[in-house]
């Protein structure tokens, strides 16, 4: 039945009670029946409520943006109504920006709720600080402990470098010591095994009269004897050549990649330039010398199946034997021999 079929049973009163309770229940706007649209002010109130339900909808679509141009009390509800929500939401966006001071007041359970959620970010917020804090201050003393331990890795690298060159070196001269010689040598020549034209020279050097200098002017000259020679020569080699203290008066040098006419001319070098060195006795006018016996080794003269060890164990006698030649014909010279010639 339509409003205009509707009994009347009060007249005009009744039609309008129907039509204002479709109007509220109903989500569409029927139009007003002929009878009602002629009363005074029935126009006005049906707008009143017809943009009252627009804004309700609104608000349930979640825009809070519409404008609403009644006034009186329910407009002023409805408008108080919008601007806490709005206020709300701008206060959410700060919240979402990061500010947690945010509290809510005026809308009741909402304000509670609200002000719970904020109250509990922040504490959180607070607690991931303080595990930032102490996150931050683990690495640093984490980052304190590996530089720490890698400086005294360091250090101990150092100190096992240096106790390692202590048990290499002579400690009078600084040179490296016969076992380091030796195993140096070794591998030189094993090298040299390989090489289609390998050679090098081997000297042995020897102190002229030490013992006599020694016995005649004191331990502390001869240490000092030993000094001068050692740095005289120290200061002709290059860095590849192998310079070693053999005992006592006696050094040792491994030319490599030197032949026999070079070696010999660099071995009669090193005797001048020690022999015009200025004694370290203030009273002895005679100045050191030193015999030399020099060993040339060429690849292609060596025994097959020679190892390296073997080949400088045999370099080493023929400069050996040299030396005793040198000494033989009456020292500050140099004698010069070919391994298995």
């Amino acid at each position: 039945m339509t409003m205009s079929e509707a009994p009347n049973r009060d007249g005009p009163a009744a039609l309008l009670v129907e039509y204002l309770r479709q109007l509220l229940l109903s989500p569409h706007n029927a139009p007003a029946p002929a009878e009602l649209a002629a009363l005074e002010g029935f126009e006005q109130l049906r707008d009143y409520l017809v943009e009252l339900k627009e804004i309700l909808l609104a608000f349930s679509k979640g825009d809070f943006g519409h404008q609403y141009r009644p006034v009186g009390a329910v407009g002023g509800f409805v408008k108080a109504l919008q601007s806490n929500i709005r206020h709300l939401a701008w206060q959410c966006n700060a919240v979402a920006d990061g500010d947690l001071e945010q509290r809510v007041e005026f809308m009741g359970e909402l304000s509670d709720a609200f002000n719970r959620m904020t109250a509990s970010l922040a504490a959180k917020q607070e607690l991931i600080r303080q595990k930032q804090e102490q996150l931050t201050q683990m690495t640093r003393e984490l980052q304190s402990e590996v530089k720490k331990k890698e400086m005294m890795e360091g250090a101990l690298r150092a100190s096992e470098e240096m106790y390692r060159q202590k048990s290499l070196r002579d400690p009078l001269t600084g040179l490296y010591n016969r076992g380091y010689f030796f195993e140096t040598a070794a591998r030189e020549m094993e090298s040299l095994k390989r090489q289609k034209n390998g050679r090098c020279c081997l000297l042995m050097i020897d102190i002229d009269h030490f013992k006599l200098f020694n016995d005649t002017y004191g331990h502390i000259c001869g240490d000092q004897a030993i000094k001068v020679v050692t740095s005289t020569i120290e200061r002709t080699l290059r860095k590849s050549d192998i310079f070693a203290r053999y005992g006592g008066e006696e050094f040792v040098l491994l030319l490599g990649g030197t032949p026999l006419e070079r070696g010999t001319a660099i071995a009669e070098r090193l005797r001048v330039a020690v022999s015009e060195q200025p004694s370290p006795a203030e009273n002895s006018r005679e100045p050191i010398t030193i015999s030399i016996g020099l060993c040339g080794v060429e690849s292609g003269r060596l025994a097959p199946g020679s190892s390296g060890g073997k080949v400088l164990l045999e370099a080493l006698a023929e400069a050996d034997a040299a030396l005793y030649v040198a000494k033989e014909q009456g020292r500050n010279r140099v004698s010069v021999v070919m391994l298995n010639r």
